[in-house]
């Protein structure tokens, strides 16, 4: 008995070390911007700015639409080494290729350059989608545990943390000059795709899936059954729920994460302790994803979430009294950061009990193809942040013709007071909204009941 709980118990520990590593290396991916790529490759090519942009939209466009489509076909791959597994490896294989083209711009006419250009950015950025969306799904793959999989949750918190003060420190130093330096940022490039291949591989090597239902001969690739399994989840209540979590999680976090750095001058008058900041940033989220491994054993999901969400709001608030008490801005990033790690580990982790549950009432086992949705609510989330992040900071810079935060933060007014009230109340509201739709998640009450019919299908099976 003793034999079996420790085998048990190192399986845990190298899939969480497996799950750590690959979490790492898709973490460090931001850094390894398209944008950074086409610094260099169009370099002397003498594009204009809009011909760059609709180059790089076109690529990203197509390349989402292609693999998002291509998700339904993960679902259904069966291999000996997985689900995820496979199309990981062919991410890291394309991401290595797009690098490596981009290494090179060939010397011919522009209009071909330009088609290159274009071909190089849609291998990366499908590349891209490979990495992001079969590791997603990695955790319901990997146990059917409710327990493990708050671990797992937690452990993506813990390496992507780690994987950002990598890239902020020793990595951006090891790839200087970076991507305005003198190598056009071959070196930037270079350094990222190697720790990111290596961290990727190293991760996919240790880790098993062991919990992949077995999906009926009968259930074609047809079109049909593709929008079949669309309706399937967009008719489940608590897939609707995480849908709606996840996009107001990332707009309201976002809105919210602009009183950060240099929007520190609209609080402050200043810049702040850029020490005290990094600090913040980069040691609190680390420290509340490893809180969530042991909040597992008092809480529910439901209860997490709503916790993370009231610490949140607690931020927001602390950050409106910081106008009049400034020292108060600090302990409100705390918080925030402690809230949004909470957050997000509630949302990776309560994905796959909302995947079995769809199985559970349809008899559909998918996993990739409803990450692929909430990443694209989580994306749609984002972009509207940064449209209001935009449109409050014109507020005040544009009609005042300000030349920069600085001045603007010397000249108090009550353009620039409302405008900061937007980037802490919006994110206020947010919290409520999302407490609202957390209470009518009741999944971790019914889990035990779908749990028991889905291992009973799998022995009949």
């Amino acid at each position: 008995m003793d034999n079996t709980a420790a085998s048990v118990k190192a399986f845990n520990r190298k899939q969480r070390c497996g799950l750590g590593a690959v979490e790492f290396g898709r973490r460090l991916l931001p850094f390894l911007t398209a944008s950074g790529m086409m610094s260099y490759m169009l370099e002397g090519m003498e594009v204009s700015g809009s011909g760059v942009w609709m180059i790089m939209m076109a690529a990203l466009i197509v390349s989402s639409l292609t693999v998002f489509i291509l998700s339904f076909v993960m679902d259904r791959t069966r291999k000996r080494s997985g689900r995820s597994k496979p199309w990981i490896y062919s991410g890291i294989f394309l991401l290595a290729v797009s690098v490596l083209m981009s290494m090179h711009v060939p010397g011919n006419a522009m209009g071909a350059r330009l088609v290159y250009a274009g071909i190089v950015i849609f291998v990366w950025s499908s590349s891209v989608k490979l990495l992001l969306y079969p590791a997603d799904a990695l955790i319901a793959g990997m146990t059917a545990d409710a327990a493990e999989r708050w671990n797992l949750a937690s452990v993506k918190g813990i390496a992507g943390s780690l994987a950002a003060i990598c890239a902020v420190f020793p990595a951006s130093r090891l790839a200087a000059p970076g991507i305005m330096g003198a190598d056009g940022g071959k070196r930037y490039v270079t350094v990222f795709t190697v720790l990111i291949i290596i961290a990727i591989l190293t991760g996919s090597f240790l880790l098993k899936e062991i919990n992949i239902p077995r999906i009926p001969e009968s259930q074609s690739m047809s079109l049909k059954n593709c929008a079949g399994d669309f309706k399937a989840f967009l008719t489940n209540r608590y897939f609707l729920i995480l849908v709606v979590y996840g996009g107001l999680l990332m707009f309201g976090t976002s809105v919210f994460a602009t009183l950060t750095g240099e929007y520190s001058f609209w609080i402050l008058s200043e810049t702040g302790n850029a020490a005290v900041m990094n600090g913040i940033r980069y040691g609190v989220p680390l420290a509340a994803f490893l809180a969530v491994l042991f909040l597992n054993r008092k809480l529910t999901k439901k209860q997490c979430a709503l916790l993370g969400t009231g610490i949140y709001a607690a931020a927001c608030l602390l950050m409106l009294v910081s106008m009049k008490i400034q020292p108060v801005y600090y302990p409100a990033f705390v918080l925030g950061e402690i809230g949004n790690g909470f957050m997000w580990a509630m949302l990776w982790a309560m994905e796959p009990d909302v995947f079995d549950h769809v199985d559970y009432m349809t008899g559909r086992a998918r996993a990739v193809f409803p990450v692929a949705f909430i990443a694209a609510v989580v994306s749609i989330g984002g972009g509207l942040a940064g449209a209001l992040r935009q449109s409050l900071a014109g507020f005040i810079m544009n009609q005042q013709n300000f030349s920069g935060l600085a001045e603007a933060s010397i000249r108090a007014d009550g353009r620039k007071q409302l405008a900061v009230l937007g980037f802490m109340v919006i994110p206020l509201v947010v919290c409520g909204v999302v407490a609202l739709v957390l209470r009518r998640y009741g999944l971790d009450e019914e889990y035990g009941d779908v749990r028991m019919e889905l291992d009973r299908r799998g022995k009949r099976a």
